[in-house]
């Protein structure tokens, strides 16, 4: 049987099952719809690792040269998230569009974790927006020096993810609410990152492997290296006094690790 149908860019796995079902069975659309919601039934509770506000998404592997076709190109399995509860607080303070963005921020990033890079086409089937919006959407980050690692850009735009680049304005001097309203991330996010950027930094200064690291305060590999980066470009520098109320708030223990707010720190 020909199974052309897992060659589809940006497609679910549902979608990639019904047109299994029409092309590869001959089942009418009506019958492979009810198949579905009949499989629905009996799945819903499936070991994917998808948690509610999530998808399973069909995008290109990181490795593929740009020069590929999307057709010849190697795809990868990706969980994106494209509804989470913190979602509220950004379209709340800051409307539809930040809501948008903040989301965008968050999915290619997702993508990328997971050795997968979207497209703008896939960004605008993803949050229902047209191509304008969504390149007007990537020129207010780039304006902003904020990296959004998409397929075809990504060798144009420096290595650092969104994350690390927040984190750097908080060692600036930037206060968590400055940042929010620049960056279109909601504040639990913001403070999400500062916390695990200081619990990189102490567990550098404690000479823990790398992967050591990646494990205790569970983020990637490569986000555990790009604040190892900027823990070592702040650390004696002009932001010195920064880095140290971070690293002062963070109390590692061997098992497990929590992290203390001053309250005196501007968050």
């Amino acid at each position: 049987m020909n199974d052309i149908y897992v060659l589809k860019s940006g497609m679910t796995k549902e979608q990639m099952f019904r047109l299994r079902l029409i092309n590869g069975f001959n089942f009418a659309p009506i019958i492979a719809d009810a198949i579905i919601d009949l499989s629905k039934d009996f799945f819903q509770n499936d070991d994917s690792g998808v948690c509610n506000g999530q998808i399973l998404y069909l995008a290109i592997s990181d490795e593929e040269g740009p020069g590929k076709s999307i057709l010849d190109s190697k795809h990868v399995e990706v969980i994106l998230t494209l509804d989470a509860p913190e979602d509220m607080d950004v379209y709340e303070k800051f409307g539809l569009s930040a809501y948008r963005q903040h989301i965008l921020l968050r999915i290619t990033q997702e993508a990328r974790d997971q050795n997968a890079l979207l497209t703008i086409k896939d960004l605008v089937k993803l949050l229902k927006s047209s191509y304008s919006t969504i390149k007007r959407d990537l020129k207010y980050f780039r304006e902003r020096g904020l990296y959004v690692p998409l397929r075809g850009i990504i060798k144009d735009i420096g290595p650092s993810s969104h994350k690390s680049k927040i984190v750097e304005l908080y060692v600036k001097g930037y206060t968590s609410t400055e940042i929010q309203r620049s960056t279109r991330h909601s504040l639990q996010s913001i403070e999400r990152y500062i916390k695990d950027f200081s619990r990189v930094s102490i567990l550098t200064q404690r000479e823990e492997s790398i992967d050591n690291i990646r494990l205790i305060v569970g983020i990637s590999e490569r986000l555990v290296k790009e604040y190892q980066e900027l823990f070592l470009k702040y650390k004696d520098g002009d932001h010195k006094q920064r880095v140290e109320e971070l690293i002062d708030n963070v109390t590692v223990y061997d098992s497990p690790m929590s992290f203390k707010i001053n309250t005196g720190m501007r968050m």
